[in-house]
């Protein structure tokens, strides 16, 4: 739909805008703030976190703009708990008659607002663009790369997207143009955890979106580092996921797992808790996550849990922004293929879906990075302890 409706589109109101563009010379400059700022996101809730940093940025140099952000319902409820959008307009996508009425109520709604601005942070979307040109917004910023071209005439502002750059980094780039003010990454420490050892669960997380399914292990990989997870650790596991990851989990712990499902040392927390809860029971269960490359990982890092992430058609390089004082609390297991990274760069796949950069990860090579993490954290335990018990 995005593909060829949007092409569609651009096809209609390209020529328009031009034109109108030239008739009505509108002012674009960015001296003055705007009254309200409109942001785009429909997919994607882990880039959506990465984001969030550099917009809290924005905030502190727009203080007096009101923040909106447009999005799916479901990613709606996942960012609500970070407090970082002053409203949130939520489109519901169970049916593309209720998506296309919610959208075009949204877009009259932008009609309404008084000195409106919008980002765009969809990187390869084409509707999203089409949507930010209908709100009529006075400036209109985007990301221009080659796939995307048509945008450097829709948008107003256009910010090149570097592919080989951090996530972060490219946001923090949006924002300064935005502000026209510097905007450093990882402006926010982690938080810190109370009595980190001492919780019950390392979580596993082997879910995505169905945008790029090639990013999961095998079950056999993930059976195999459960098993060593529960014989050598005195972890339970907690398995994490959304209501649609809910029956393949149970079905994989039944498969492979139904001796420890018996003795209690699992649960699949996929789609039971509402996300709120979701995230105070991995920051106050949970000791680690285990994760693919996916929106629980940046979630994780956000809310300063320990993470071991393993990467096959994608690069760590693009995504993951570590500050120095956490290299030892966020691991990373990464067996660069020559047509590593694929994942946003090639369509089709080169390797058509047989995605052997993840299935020839070894289990021992992830369960090695997670055995290193855990000694990290139980030198951390010991040295408080002793600490506490000198001053004490």
């Amino acid at each position: 739909m995005d593909k060829y409706l949007g092409y569609c589109l651009i096809g209609i109101l390209l020529p328009v805008t031009r034109l109108l563009g030239i008739a009505m010379r509108r002012d674009h400059s960015l001296q003055h703030p705007p009254q309200h700022l409109l942001f785009i996101k429909l997919l994607g809730l882990g880039s959506l976190v990465v984001a969030s940093d550099a917009i809290k940025a924005m905030r502190k140099k727009f203080p007096t703009t009101r923040f909106i952000l447009l999005t799916d319902s479901n990613i709606a409820s996942g960012i609500e708990p970070f407090h970082v959008f002053d409203e949130i307009w939520k489109i519901d996508t169970s049916s593309l008659s209720i998506t296309i009425s919610t959208s075009l109520k949204y877009i009259i709604r932008s009609w309404q607002l008084q000195d409106l601005w919008v980002a765009d942070l969809e990187v390869y979307s084409k509707l999203t663009t089409v949507y930010s040109l209908l709100t009529m917004a006075r400036n209109r910023f985007g990301f221009h790369l080659q796939p995307v071209y048509f945008r450097k005439f829709l948008n107003t502002h256009n910010i090149p997207f570097n592919q080989t750059a951090c996530l972060e980094d490219n946001y923090c780039h949006l924002a300064q143009v935005i502000t026209q003010a510097p905007i450093q990454p990882n402006f926010e420490t982690s938080p810190v955890r109370a009595n980190e050892w001492d919780k019950p669960y390392i979580i596993l997380n082997n879910t995505c979106s169905s945008l790029a399914p090639v990013r999961k292990l095998p079950d056999e990989t993930l059976a195999a580092i459960c098993n060593w997870i529960l014989t050598h650790t005195h972890f339970r596991i907690a398995f994490s996921g959304t209501q649609n990851d809910k029956a393949a989990i149970d079905q994989f712990i039944d498969g492979y797992l139904p001796a420890y499902k018996q003795k209690g040392k699992l649960n699949n927390i996929a789609g039971v808790l509402d996300l709120e809860a979701y995230y105070h029971f991995i920051a106050d269960k949970g000791v680690c996550m285990v994760t693919i490359d996916s929106g629980p990982l940046h979630i994780a890092r956000k809310l300063g849990l320990p993470t071991i992430s393993i990467w096959g058609p994608t690069n760590p390089a693009n995504y993951l922004n570590i500050p120095p004082g956490e290299k030892n609390r966020h691991l990373f297991l990464y067996n660069k293929v020559a047509c590593s990274p694929c994942v946003h760069h090639h369509e089709p796949l080169p390797c058509g879906g047989n995605n052997f950069c993840m299935k020839d990860i070894t289990a021992s090579s992830i369960t090695e990075k997670i055995n290193g993490l855990l000694q990290h954290l139980q030198v951390d335990k010991d040295r408080v302890a002793a600490l506490e018990a000198v001053t004490g």
